[in-house]
C-alpha cells in the first residue's frame, strides 16, 4: 500500500523539479581604474544572467556587449543591473565604450557554454 504512494510522490517531485524556473546566474562586475574586476565571465546558454555593474570611479564608464544589444552608460559612482538570457554558445567581447577606455584595456570576454 505504501509503495504506490511513494512512487507517486517521487514522480510528483520529479515533475516539480522539471518545471522549476531556470537558475539565474548573478555576476557583479566592478568598473574601476580602466578595467573590469573580471576579464572573463562564464555562463550557461539558455539560463538567465543578471549582471550588476558597479562604477567605482569618479568619472563615467560604460558596459557594452554588442551581440546581446546591451549598452549601458554609468555615471561616476553609479550602479546598474541588467538581466538577459544568452541563447547561443560562444565567446563574446564586452567592453567600455567611453572614449579611449577599450583601447586602454577595458574589455573582457563573456563565455557562454552549452
Amino acid at each position: 500500500m505504501l509503495r504506490p504512494f511513494l512512487t507517486s510522490l517521487i514522480l510528483f517531485l520529479l515533475l516539480l523539479a522539471a518545471c522549476a524556473e531556470p537558475q539565474t546566474s548573478r555576476v557583479t562586475l566592478t568598473l574601476q581604474a580602466m578595467g573590469f574586476s573580471q576579464n572573463e565571465i562564464e555562463v550557461s546558454a539558455n539560463q538567465p544572467v543578471t549582471l550588476r555593474l558597479n562604477n567605482k570611479d569618479g568619472y563615467a564608464h560604460a558596459f557594452d556587449l554588442d551581440e546581446f544589444d546591451i549598452h549601458i552608460q554609468l555615471a561616476a559612482a553609479e550602479t546598474a543591473e541588467i538581466t538577459f538570457t544568452p541563447t547561443d554558445s560562444g565567446t563574446f567581447t564586452f567592453y567600455c565604450s567611453s572614449p579611449g577606455h577599450q583601447a586602454a584595456g577595458m574589455a573582457g570576454s563573456l563565455v557562454v557554454v552549452p
